[in-house]
């Protein structure tokens, strides 16, 4: 009779990590070859883990299965002769077994011995047990799979998204690698391309050793092939709603001739449904089915809408449907139930005193109809007011309750409304001012409530989380503060209709002040019920509208920073440590500080080059939490030092071009500072839209490491057409063609032509107006044209760069015409981002005409014109060649140079011109003079929410080199516009010393001087102080108020700082891609007999 094969004997263990599974199996073999005799034995369970409390329970679904075997008792105690170790897979790990020792007994616990020894070595996912006989004992036989733990992981050649990648995968650093999981890796990746439309991929995975031997870095390698492409996309929805979601194929992300990408259109198909429910269509549904023919996918969209949803408000009086449609902003929440958005109304109502406010949805309509209602039923009942604030406990402290009560009062007001400049305008007001003077309607007063007498619990919470950190930042460290009490008493049921009649509160409320015996503060006992009323229309039960507030105070004892220590640090010493954390000691202890200074810490190590340094705080506190320590528990790892520095992306710049950028340098510590200055560098290039500087293998601390310089090209070349418009130009349109990276050095070539045409409706001054009506269409057509190169590197080093222009231009000002040609060189050095210089010159060929006559000669030669007068008007025109130097410097901190928030923005400049006349200007006087000024502005920010006080500063000054010298009227000072004084229209200031002749003339003489032999309204000096008060209204609207001052002299001796022209005025800005568009209007405060009232400007960005 033939024998049955039988299943070997073994011991299995599973484990996952290093942890043993409790099942344990043996399987026994035993075969004589001397007489050729096998015998087949059934599984024999050995006994289990002892239970013993340090031991880990066994649970039956652990156990693996058992098999049937015969008896093997003749194993059991045998001695182990001999314990061997097989490894399988690619890798090898450290496998060396001292737990059983040759000679030992054979038993169940030896074995377990054995595999545990292995897995805890951390170097194999699993191991097996085999027991064999050996003469007259047993071999131990494990076979062992080696693990690998992942340090890195890369994606190469994919044109995934790598992170998106992992996380489909739930593959992170750290994981654990084997044989089978590799295999396991490839099918994923390979199976996620091809349902992201690559159905060809093909994917390959490696792995790299790294300097730990437990650790690799994972490569994977794909090979996408060609992309399955959509043919077309169908949308199928019933016919109703076509007619009001016509748009929905172009709101669709995935397009005819994208990838045929599951996940993108399932994504699609998620933001359809989520773009239809914020459009009121609560129930809606998106799928979809893709199907592929001929090598072309077709995608079946199916949209079903259902129905849309209107709201209704009923019993609302303060405020009407539509001011609460905006309040539930539909569009943009999350959570659109019923019950959410009623709580969004309720909180609304709250916040502007209606503390009893009751709201409750009704849903009408089936899920068939068309349309279904959501009806909000409103009682808002009478706006409650905070009639007193008490802070019982507060002993002593750094602010008086008066300062609290401020303290409070402005969290109130920057939180609740009402607490704006800026409110609504009553309509009864209006209607008493404009009309309709007859009967009208019901005009309802505005609701401006006062923010600082409304109790919104949501608000107080706020009040005492700040009031609380206030405290505990100045060293109160176990400061108590709150909860709120609400006292507000309960109405008799007898009170007159309308009225309150409040019966007293049962009992005054206290607060124990309750401290511990090391004075530190405790809980208080609940408070007493029955000081709140709250309402109750079933009950009949009706509250005061009036509430008082009992916020307790205890602060404790206060810890003062007695001593700062550092533990770990080894590199740093504890000296320079305490510097760059900047704590003093003597101060008041203060988590948010320590935490700050944890920060300058680490810097302090990541400017050493320890790119992995990690430093804890904590604060150890004295028994009776008086006297803090600071201690910083530092890990230093290893200083990172530059071991090879490469380039990613930049496949059109030269390479050596943005080495030559590179602060960081080879041998040399990765110094954090080096880092930023390197990215700068590379920045001002201009070539890329990003660039950025790390690790290799950021995540796997090294002693040497490889910098990778990850940079983005822009494309290369570029046609940019603007038109515009503005108050002071009129229509224009600007044509730039520009080269970003010519012959892949980064050398920079722009050709810019602007033209410019101001109208006749667009000019409120009539003088100007007559002025340009004079010139033919060539000359009133404005132009300024540019052609520009700039070499970033010229063998100076990476702060220097060089730049030439060519400039035509044509520039009608209010009194004169300026035709100029010029070439012009300019020497830049940057040594920061916001510090540049500038050494320039230029060779300049202008033209310079008076509108109202020839030239200024032969206007200066009529009769009655005196020598003071000569002296005031006088400046070089006509054809003139000029040789100037300039010289100019700007810091520049400001957050966003044209709609600046804070910071702070310093500039000069100095130029020289010397100017020779043409050949046919009767104007035979050199003009030889320095040409001097300078800015000084700043930007605070006066709370979290855009509030902004902007102020500048400008001055300026002509230094005439010889006796006999003029200013080019280009060159002169002028003041009106949008950048200086907004009362005035552009350049139309007269001079002060120019209007105090005007203003002194006699109307009987006939050489009087008139405003309108003005010819030129600049002067030699000017000083324009200005100051600007932005206040946002939406995240998009903002408005201004400002106040402009500022005056221009010819004469520097007659300058008088503070004889200055004011206007003021308010303004709307709204913000754009481009930059926030500006409109102004300023009233001239001090207006003279020539002058208007006041006057609008328009412009794209802020000073």
């Amino acid at each position: 009779m033939a024998r049955r094969a039988r299943p070997p004997w073994r011991i299995s263990h599973a484990v996952k990590g290093t942890e043993l599974e409790s099942a344990i199996g043996m399987v026994y073999c035993t075969r004589d070859i001397l007489f050729r005799i096998c015998f087949r034995a059934a599984v024999l369970i050995l006994c289990l883990l002892s239970a013993q409390p340090s031991e880990a329970q066994e649970t039956e679904d652990s156990l693996t299965p058992i098999h049937a075997a015969s008896d093997l008792g003749d194993l059991i105690g045998k001695p182990i002769q001999q314990v061997q170790v097989v490894q399988t897979g690619r890798w090898r790990s450290e496998a060396l077994v001292t737990s059983v020792k040759i000679g030992e007994p054979m038993t169940g616990a030896a074995a377990r011995r054995a595999a545990q020894e292995l897995l805890n070595t951390g170097g194999f996912s699993d191991v097996q047990v085999f027991v064999e006989r050996s003469g007259q004992g047993v071999r131990l036989r494990l076979e062992a799979v080696p693990r690998r733990l992942i340090a890195a992981r890369r994606l190469v050649g994919s044109t995934l998204d790598a992170t998106e990648l992992w996380q489909t995968m739930g593959l992170r650093d750290g994981d654990e690698l084997t044989d089978e999981k590799l295999v396991q890796i490839q099918k994923q990746v390979q199976d996620i391309h091809r349902s992201r439309g690559y159905p060809r991929a093909r994917v390959s995975v490696q792995t790299r050793d790294t300097d730990a031997r437990a650790k690799v870095v994972l490569i994977v390698q794909v090979d996408a092939g060609p992309p399955l492409m959509i043919a077309d996309r169908i949308f199928i929805m019933p016919d109703a709603t076509w007619s009001v979601l016509s748009d929905v194929a172009q709101r669709y992300r995935v397009s005819k001739a994208d990838r045929l990408d599951e996940e993108a259109l399932a994504s699609a198909n998620v933001e359809l449904e989520e773009d239809l429910r914020a459009r009121r269509y609560p129930m809606a549904r998106v799928r979809h089915s893709s199907v592929v023919k001929d090598g072309f996918g077709f995608v079946y969209v199916y949209v079903q809408a259902g129905p849309h949803l209107r709201f209704r408000f009923e019993g609302n009086e303060r405020f009407d449907a539509d001011q609460l449609t905006d309040v539930l902003d539909y569009d943009k929440q999350l959570d659109r139930t019923a019950a959410a958005l009623t709580d969004r109304l309720a909180s609304f109502y709250r916040r502007y005193g209606f503390l009893d406010v009751e709201i409750h949805a009704e849903s009408r309509g089936t899920a068939t109809d068309l349309v279904n209602e959501l009806v909000f039923h409103i009682r808002e009942g009478e706006i409650v007011q905070v009639y007193g604030k008490e802070f019982p406990c507060l002993r002593g402290g750094p602010r008086s309750v008066d300062a609290l009560l401020a303290e409070v009062d402005g969290v109130l007001t920057n939180e609740l409304p009402g607490g704006s400049l800026i409110g609504s305008v009553d309509p009864k007001i209006v209607d008493a001012t404009l009309g309709p003077k007859g009967v009208t309607g019901a005009r309802p007063s505005p609701l401006e409530p006062d923010p600082t007498r409304i109790y919104d619990p949501a608000t107080y919470d706020k009040v005492v989380q700040h009031v609380r950190d206030l405290y505990r930042s100045e060293g109160f460290l176990s400061a108590m503060v709150g909860p709120v009490r609400v006292l507000r008493r309960t109405c008799h049921r007898h009170s007159p209709p309308g009225q309150c009649v409040p019966l007293p509160l049962p009992s005054r409320p206290s607060s124990a002040c309750q401290f511990d015996p090391r004075g530190l503060p405790v809980d208080d006992e609940a408070p007493d019920a029955r000081l709140q009323c709250r309402p109750d229309r079933a009950r009949a039960i009706t509250c005061e509208p009036r509430v008082w507030l009992h916020i307790p105070v205890k602060l404790g004892p206060r810890a003062m920073l007695y001593d700062v220590a550092f533990d770990g640090n080894r590199s740093i010493p504890e000296a320079d440590l305490l510097e760059a954390s900047e704590l003093d000691v003597g101060q008041p202890a203060s988590n948010l500080e320590l935490e700050k200074a944890r920060r300058r810490v680490i810097q302090a190590y990541r400017e050493m080059g320890f790119a992995y340094a990690e430093v804890r705080a904590t604060l150890d506190l004295s028994p009776d939490h008086t006297r803090a320590r600071a201690r910083f528990i530092v890990n230093e790892s290893q200083q990172v030092i530059v071991d090879k520095i490469i380039v990613v992306g930049a496949e059109r710049t030269s390479e050596p071009l943005i080495i030559g950028r590179v602060s960081l340098k080879i041998g040399q510590p990765y110094r954090a500072s080096d880092v930023r200055k390197t990215e700068e560098r590379i920045a001002t290039l201009g070539t890329f839209s990003s660039v950025a500087v790390s690790l290799q293998d950021a995540y796997v601390p090294a002693r040497r490491k490889t910098v990778v310089i990850q940079v983005q090209e822009r494309l290369p070349q570029y046609l940019d057409i603007r038109p515009g418009f503005s108050t002071g130009e009129g229509v224009r349109i600007q044509f730039e063609y520009g080269h970003l990276n010519i012959a892949g050095e980064a050398i920079r070539f722009t050709l810019r032509l602007r033209l410019s045409y101001l109208p006749d409706v667009f000019i409120l001054d009539e003088d100007v107006r007559n002025n340009l009506d004079t010139l033919p269409m060539s000359r009133r057509l404005e132009r300024h044209n540019t052609a520009s190169v700039l070499f970033p590197e010229i063998g100076l080093g990476p702060l220097v760069s060089l730049n030439f222009d060519g400039i035509d231009v044509r520039s009608n000002a209010r009194d004169f015409g300026l035709s100029k040609n010029a070439l012009a060189t300019t020497l830049n050095i940057r040594p920061f981002r916001t510090l540049s210089f500038g050494l320039g010159g230029s060779l300049e060929r202008n033209d310079v005409a008076i509108f109202s006559d020839q030239s200024v000669i032969e206007y200066l030669q009529r009769p009655g014109v005196t020598g003071d007068l000569r002296r005031l008007l006088l400046a070089p025109d006509g054809l003139t060649l000029a040789v100037a130097q300039l010289a100019t410097v700007s810091w520049d901190r400001r957050d966003n140079p044209l709609g600046a928030t804070r910071g702070t923005l310093l500039g000069g400049s100095v130029e020289h011109v010397r100017a020779f006349p043409g050949e046919d200007n009767p104007n035979t006087k050199l003009s030889d003079f320095l040409r001097v000024s300078g800015i000084v502005s700043a930007y605070l920010p006066l709370n979290d929410n855009g509030l902004t006080l902007a102020a500048s500063m400008r001055a300026g000054r002509i230094i005439q080199m010889m006796s006999s010298s003029d200013t080019y009227p280009d060159r002169l000072f002028f003041l009106g516009g949008v950048d200086s004084v907004r009362g005035f229209l552009r350049d139309s200031v007269v001079p002060q010393d120019v209007a105090e002749r005007i203003l002194q003339g006699s109307p009987q003489d006939p050489n009087r001087l008139t405003v309108n032999q003005v010819a030129i309204r600049g002067g030699d000096v000017f000083l324009n102080p200005r100051l600007e008060l932005r206040i946002p209204m939406t995240a998009t609207v903002h408005t201004t108020l400002f106040m402009d001052s500022g005056n221009v002299w010819v004469e520097p001796e007659a300058f008088e700082p503070w004889k200055l022209r004011y206007a003021s005025g308010s303004g709307l800005r709204i913000a754009t891609p481009i930059g926030p568009l500006a409109f102004d209007y300023g009233i001239n405060l001090d207006r003279r007999s020539w002058e208007d009232f006041g006057a609008f400007h328009f412009s794209i960005g802020l000073f």
